[in-house]
């Protein structure tokens, strides 16, 4: 995807487009400030949901700023270390084990991937008019080891199993998963601004496909954000819906901007108000510099 990304520059990039693209999105601040709101609005869903299975008495902005940290930190280091950022902000609150705060995040991460797979899944479907075999046979393989923890699971599972099923059954659950999915929703608005500033106009159904097909390639990154990563999938997505190349490589590479200097600003604004999560981000960014 790297290489892809680096002969799509060689042969796509075109400065001065991109400079009358953003003149052209400066003239829509409301638009603009719009698409800030929904993707933050986002970020709170993941929050809220996050709060919603772990279930203790504490304060929501303990989750907004676990997940905004995460944000921050998956945007300044190669690999995907933004999810150590939230274990570590909630295990520091009274009443949570580490052992809690690793299960919770894994299972919201497992969340995400799941509502996304569904997305993406779909939009190969409707978009490109092609059945999705192996993801599928994939989904199929997973529900099967499932059913066979559900009915043959181990002792040492017993506990964590009876958790799963008193969070995520009944009322409670279809709240969580709704949130998740609802913020995956808020966050394909700014694929939808962006592109219709490029020239590519987007139906919601399609923003979300290209949002949910990019991220779902995010699984694993080699560069700060999923730099090249991203661009390659989310232009060849739009292109299947019809964008020539060299808009998709435009509106890609917006949209990545954009997503960095959210991130980078909502982290900030974290760090400012609470900075004693300081040391957190630098001991991240320290460990993954010895990684070196």
């Amino acid at each position: 995807m790297v290489v892809l990304f680096g002969w799509l520059t060689y042969r796509y990039f075109d400065g001065r487009a991109l400079l009358r693209h953003l003149s052209g999105l400066a003239r829509h601040p409301a638009a603009v400030a719009a698409a800030v709101f929904v993707y933050g609005t986002s970020f709170w869903l993941r929050a809220w949901a996050w709060k919603q299975y772990v279930g203790k008495p504490l304060v929501f902005s303990i989750y907004w700023r676990g997940v905004l940290l995460s944000l921050l930190i998956n945007h300044l280091v190669p690999v995907k270390m933004g999810d150590a950022a939230r274990v570590a902000v909630l295990a520091r609150q009274p009443g949570v084990s580490a052992a809690e705060a690793i299960e919770s995040v894994a299972v919201m991460r497992l969340l995400d991937m799941a509502v996304l797979g569904v997305f993406a899944a779909a939009g190969v479907y409707v978009y490109m008019h092609w059945i999705p075999g192996l993801p599928l046979a994939g989904a199929a393989a997973a529900g099967g080891a499932l059913v066979l923890v559900m009915f043959r699971r181990p002792l040492r599972l017993e506990r964590l199993w009876r958790r799963w099923r008193t969070v995520l059954q009944g009322r409670r659950g279809v709240e969580i998963a709704a949130a998740v999915a609802a913020s995956w929703l808020c966050e394909a608005a700014v694929i939808g601004v962006i592109a219709k500033a490029v020239g590519i106009p987007l139906s919601f159904g399609q923003a979300v496909w290209a949002n949910s097909a990019t991220v779902s390639g995010q699984i694993a990154q080699v560069a700060p954000g999923g730099i090249g990563t991203y661009e390659a999938v989310m232009a060849f997505a739009l292109t299947r819906l019809g964008a020539p190349w060299e808009k998709a490589y435009a509106a890609a590479v917006l949209t990545h901007a954009f997503k960095f200097l959210f991130s980078y600003a909502a982290g900030a604004a974290v760090l400012w108000f609470w900075r004693s999560d300081w040391q957190m981000v630098r001991g991240v960014w320290k460990k993954e510099r010895e990684k070196r």
